[in-house]
């Protein structure tokens, strides 16, 4: 072979290369998918949701799960007392005759009113705010959801319905009970409140023991709300 066709034979390996990589490059006009970002923390978000006490007459010893959701739907104009929601809302024994207990998931547990009882989880009570809102409003269960999630709400201005502990911190108090459902993970030290807004170190909640967007530590509450299943209501208008 001589020298010349060596030499256009390797120009024409050069720019069959050069083809090829341009054909691997980007199109710089096709979209590149953003980053997963974390919703932004806003220095403080606060909300006047209504407050109810669950132990003003008639008193609801056991009710912060319904009066939490009284204070939800008031915020939304909707006019439903605490005591309504009780009447309505599925219950269950504190323990049937078998010896086995009532499952929060089912119905609320025991005596609301007087006593002993235990309370209802998420299941129940997202079904009990249903047939109270009207169509441009939903309620949705982010029961599980990370509590980024919840972060989102809350910087949209919604109040979210949660199930924690009393004193908003963790509790060694778990028990297992056996159900007529199966094994279900209890405290009597379990409670439910509203949550109103946060800042960089701090939860704001309305506590139905008759507390106004009380302050609570946000690290010592995400632990709680976490140990008890990190169940989560929040009503949102419906999008068009």
């Amino acid at each position: 072979m001589n020298v010349l066709l060596k030499y256009f034979l390797s120009i024409i390996i050069i720019l069959f290369g050069v083809l090829i990589d341009i054909g691997k490059a980007p199109d710089k006009n096709q979209a590149i998918p953003a980053p997963y970002q974390k919703p932004a923390i806003a220095k403080e978000i606060m909300m006047d949701v209504p407050l109810i006490n669950q132990m003003d007459a008639p008193r609801l010893y056991n009710g912060c799960e319904v009066t939490s959701l009284a204070m939800l739907l008031q915020f939304w104009g909707i006019q439903v007392s605490k005591n309504e929601l009780a009447e309505k809302i599925p219950r269950v024994p504190l323990k049937y005759s078998d010896g086995k207990n009532g499952n929060p998931n089912t119905g609320f547990v025991g005596n609301m009113e007087d006593g002993p009882g235990l309370g209802v989880y998420h299941g129940p009570v997202f079904e009990l705010a249903q047939p109270y809102l009207p169509a441009n409003l939903k309620v949705t269960d982010l029961t599980n959801h990370p509590f980024d999630t919840i972060i989102e709400k809350l910087n949209e201005g919604l109040p979210v319905w949660v199930i924690t502990t009393s004193n908003f911190s963790p509790v060694p108090t778990i028990q297992s009970w056996t159900t007529p459902q199966g094994s279900v993970e209890i405290t009597y030290n379990m409670h439910s409140a509203v949550i109103t807004g946060y800042d960089h170190k701090n939860i704001y909640l309305n506590n139905p023991y008759g507390i106004k967007n009380q302050q609570v530590n946000k690290a010592n509450f995400l632990k709680s709300w976490q140990q008890m299943g990190s169940q989560a209501i929040v009503v949102e208008p419906v999008k068009k």
